[in-house]
């Protein structure tokens, strides 16, 4: 049970305290004045919220009221002991208006959720109460005898004379649903975390509870370093640079690595929080990789003055001003220069593009290091002719680089920018500036990128990161590869919570399906029977031989979503290439979320729509590339809580058979003349 007692109360609320301070702990929790703010920028304080794990969840009014001179469906008039006549709004509608607000804080957690004729509703019903100590039992069926409150709801001194009654009153509250079983720790904890996300809650022994598991609790609560004796290095002596000095390496580094929807983000968003409350004058920045991810971490945190949240390049635009222009797009000089010469060797522009910037990332700029280097995990292979042809592009586009740098104009690119950036850091005020440094999908963050990082935080600082390798859409380099040893300094988080069992199970069968993601050392394996993973639906794989039927089914499939409540901002059409969005162009303006897949990470909506999956693939099939697809696909499937639909035009590709198993199959035939 959770006492709060520098929080002051009535007459009134010290009588109930009292009274349930004395049910069966095993049973029976509750919270007085929780604060609940909702999305839309409600808020509400409901004296109290009581949990019984067998019935429910209680949202409780107290009224100190002495005597009640009248009333109707929208206010009561009370008489005060010294004659004053005042009066209040009806207080059954005053506390369903706190249970509506508190509903959709519950909503907004998807562990809370499950599936009920074909529609997502929370786990467990909720009920409103209102406490009159001091008002006769007999006055309070006098308003329920004419309808002014619904039976059973309002109580009063009778009722309130031992913990029995009361338990008794709980019992019999007119329930929405009966459980059939008690709610399990895991739903009870996000209850908790919800009601109070900053409640520390011990058992009997003094250990941590919440939503939080033991691994997630010590990751928040870990000291900040630059407030402790320094800790070991960062990094081990055979990834130093040369010119490293000791102090460059006494900045500490926690990896969290999870799969995809266990709780990374939450950790990181706790920490940040937590620290600003222990150390409100560290400095703290957060990174991520792009504008979106950015937003939504910020939102999630909060504003204090001392945390800074933004994505890596607006990170270096901040550091390279004023000499900031926008960048070069490497891929627009492909296209322009050399599209017939790419066309010949079966290389596109874009991926051409990739290849510059991972020789720029590893230094590989001499040929000979270049032809014989080991290009694993590049999502395509290559044969001898075609690096022979990339390499001579990427000379030519060095010597176009070279010479708009001698004219004085823009000559750098995007991959120029974090070499750039570290340059500017020598003689700037952010160099070794933050306390703590947070990175969220950490996994797409490059060698160079990582460098910069450590070059902003202070050499006795914390380096947070996390990461899910399962995940990584841009590039495959391993933590040695970024200059960090992690061993020791790791933490696995494998209960995918966001997305249902099904959903789940589905997505990671692509993972195992494939040989090249399967046997990655360094991939967290999930816990797919965990206690607390939410029911749902099927994932649906839709199969038609028009794109026409394709698109109407979609349209369809998300008019039934928007019919059944959900808002269209908890709706995402995620697409593997960019010229597949123009093709949603009217949902995205009814508030649909349509996104190519390099813009969905660290992203989270009700229902996923996935379309266009005939053309995921290059054929013929390469294993690098089809590992990399698979890995996309992944990533978009568990965007997804509750609701995935997948579609394709004609056949599905082969790589994606290991999905059968896991949806619910729908093929639409056209009737002749369609």
């Amino acid at each position: 049970m959770i006492g709060l007692p520098h929080k002051s109360f009535t007459p009134g609320e010290s009588r109930l305290k009292h009274l349930l301070g004395q049910l069966n702990t095993d049973d029976y929790w509750f919270i007085h004045e929780p604060h609940v703010h909702t999305a839309d920028g409600q808020s509400s304080k409901p004296d109290f919220v009581i949990v019984n794990r067998r019935l429910g969840v209680i949202i409780v009014e107290v009224k100190d009221w002495n005597h009640i001179e009248r009333g109707d469906q929208q206010s009561i008039t009370t008489r005060r002991f010294d004659g004053e006549i005042k009066s209040y709004p009806n207080p059954v509608l005053t506390v369903e208006r706190f249970a509506y607000h508190l509903k959709q804080r519950f909503e907004e957690r998807a562990e809370l959720w499950q599936a009920y004729r074909g529609r997502q509703t929370l786990r467990f019903p909720w009920q409103v109460l209102v406490v009159l100590p001091y008002i006769s039992q007999s006055i309070i069926e006098q308003f329920e005898g004419v309808g002014i409150w619904p039976r059973g709801v309002v109580i009063g001194r009778e009722l309130l004379e031992s913990p029995f009654s009361l338990d008794q009153i709980i019992q019999h509250l007119p329930w929405r649903f009966r459980l059939t079983a008690p709610i399990p720790n895991t739903t009870l904890d996000v209850i908790r975390e919800t009601l109070q996300p900053s409640l520390i809650v011990e058992t009997k022994e003094g250990n941590p509870l919440g939503t939080l598991t033991a691994v997630q609790d010590r990751l928040i609560s870990e000291p900040l370093t630059g407030f402790k004796p320094r800790q070991l290095p960062l990094l081990s002596e055979d990834f130093l640079p040369e010119d490293t000095t000791q102090a460059a390496i006494d900045q500490s580094v926690r990896l969290v690595r999870g799969v995809a929807g266990s709780g990374k983000t939450l950790v990181l968003v706790r920490r940040v929080q937590q620290l600003v409350r222990q150390h409100p004058k560290a400095r703290q920045l957060v990174l991520t990789f792009n504008v979106d991810i950015a937003t939504d971490l910020r939102q999630r945190i909060g504003r204090f003055n001392n945390v800074e949240v933004m994505n890596f390049h607006r990170l270096c635009r901040l550091v390279m001003q004023p000499y900031w222009a926008d960048p070069l797009r490497a891929v627009d000089w492909l296209r322009r220069y050399t599209i017939e010469r790419l066309r010949l060797i079966d290389v596109s522009a874009d991926y051409a593009a990739s290849e510059f910037g991972w020789r720029k990332e590893l230094g590989l700029y001499d040929s000979n290091v270049y032809l014989h280097a080991d290009r694993r995990g590049r999502g395509k292979r290559l044969d001898r002719h075609q690096r022979e042809e990339i390499d001579l592009l990427f000379s030519a586009y060095l010597q176009a680089q070279s010479a708009l740098r001698a004219k004085g104009v823009v000559w750098f690119d995007w991959d120029d920018v974090p070499f750039l950036t570290l340059e500017a850091l020598e003689n700037h005020p952010l160099q070794h500036h933050y306390d703590a440094l947070f990175v969220d999908e950490a996994q797409d963050f490059a060698p160079s990128w990582i460098q910069v990082c450590r070059k902003l935080v202070k050499t006795d600082g914390d380096l947070f990161l996390c990461d899910d390798p399962s995940q990584s859409i841009f590039c495959s380099y391993t933590w040695s590869q970024k200059g960090l040893n992690i061993v020791g300094h790791s933490r696995l988080l494998r209960v995918p919570f966001r997305s249902t069992k099904a959903i789940n199970r589905a997505a990671h069968s692509l993972i195992e399906a494939d040989e090249t993601l399967r046997s990655q050392d360094d991939r967290p394996r999930p816990d797919l029977e965990a206690e607390g993973l939410q029911d749902g639906p099927l994932p649906l794989l839709l199969t038609t031989p028009l794109e026409a039927s394709e698109a109407a089914w979609i349209h369809e499939h998300i008019q039934k979503l928007l019919a059944e409540g959900i808002a269209p901002q908890q709706i995402a059409i995620l697409c593997h290439n960019r010229w597949h969005l123009k093709n949603w162009d009217s949902l995205s303006k009814r508030g649909v979320y349509v996104q190519h897949f390099d813009r969905m990470k660290g992203l989270e909506f009700h229902a996923v729509v996935i379309p266009h999956l005939h053309t995921a693939f290059i054929t013929p099939l390469d294993q690098d590339n089809v590992a990399m697809v698979r890995r996309k696909l992944f990533t978009a499937m568990t965007r997804a809580r509750y609701s995935l639909a997948l579609s394709c035009t004609g056949t599905l590709p082969s790589p994606l058979i290991p999905l059968i198993d896991y949806v619910q199959q729908q093929t639409i035939t056209p009737h002749v003349g369609d």
